[in-house]
């Protein structure tokens, strides 16, 4: 396994910044990782499987999806089929700020915890409801940046997590087989069990309806594997992390284990 392609934590302390950069002119949306080919044959079986658990549409998405389809393939189709054809997952936002950017469409089959299917329909800041402190800390900034979002214009950000298991597919539904892998963490293993996991996560307006793609490339490394100074930066942030976010991200219940770890790794 390679290493991680980008890496957010740039300090040793915990911080809410939103991490939000312009997409450098020239630039692709789109990234392949080395597990491309791999991760396009899970995206095929589970959309073939259970296609409504991983994606949704509605009547408002229709020329989007269409628009979306283009610009990353170069033919018109459904989100559903032009998402089989990259790593990423795809999210369409409504351009409308007065209704509070909904989700009207999304094939999302590497989740971290959620499905598209309990997110359609609602505005960015239902969305992000249960995420400690973003009412208060990012909520703002997220709504004015969709709002003054530029057509063709793209900005990118990075969300990270640490998951006791390396299975791509993070929904509610693989929830116990997660759990019965965190049950088999000892500090023999836990750097070598746990992954660090990187959302790569981009914002563009689409020119012609108007409305916002979003897109997820899902990007993990064993933690033993991560360079030192990022082992280093990581047991930092962890032992700042407030404990609602430890909670919020799952990690509380493997957290000390982890960080006695990575404080032997780091010497």
């Amino acid at each position: 396994m390679s290493k991680i392609i980008h890496f957010p934590l740039q300090s040793d302390q915990f911080s809410h910044q939103f991490g939000i950069k312009s997409l450098a002119p020239g630039q692709d949306i789109l990234e392949r990782t080395d597990e491309f080919e791999a991760e396009i044959k899970l995206k095929e079986i589970l959309l073939s499987e259970d296609p409504q658990y991983y994606a949704c549409s509605t009547p408002e998405s229709v020329l989007a999806e269409e628009e979306v389809s283009m610009m990353l393939t170069g033919e018109p189709d459904k989100l559903i089929e032009t998402s089989k054809k990259i790593q990423e997952d795809l999210v369409i936002l409504s351009g409308d700020s007065s209704l509070g950017h909904p989700i009207i469409a999304g094939t999302v089959c590497f989740p971290n915890g959620w499905t598209i299917t309990e997110k359609i329909g609602q505005g960015i800041d239902k969305v992000h409801e249960t995420v400690p402190e973003y009412a208060e800390v990012m909520s703002g900034a997220v709504n004015r940046i969709l709002e003054r979002l530029k057509s063709g214009q793209t900005f990118w950000r990075c969300n990270w997590a640490v998951r006791p298991s390396n299975r791509l597919d993070q929904s509610p539904r693989s929830m116990p087989l997660i759990m019965e892998e965190e049950a088999k963490l000892t500090p023999e293993n836990v750097s070598d069990k746990c992954f660090f996991r990187v959302e790569k996560q981009t914002l563009i307006r689409l020119p012609q309806t108007q409305n916002i793609l979003f897109t997820i490339l899902t990007d993990q490394v064993p933690i033993a594997k991560l360079e030192k100074w990022q082992q280093s930066n990581l047991l930092g942030v962890l032992r700042s992390c407030p404990e609602s976010t430890l909670k919020y991200k799952r990690i509380n219940t493997f957290c000390s284990l982890l960080c006695d770890d990575l404080e032997k790794r780091i010497k």
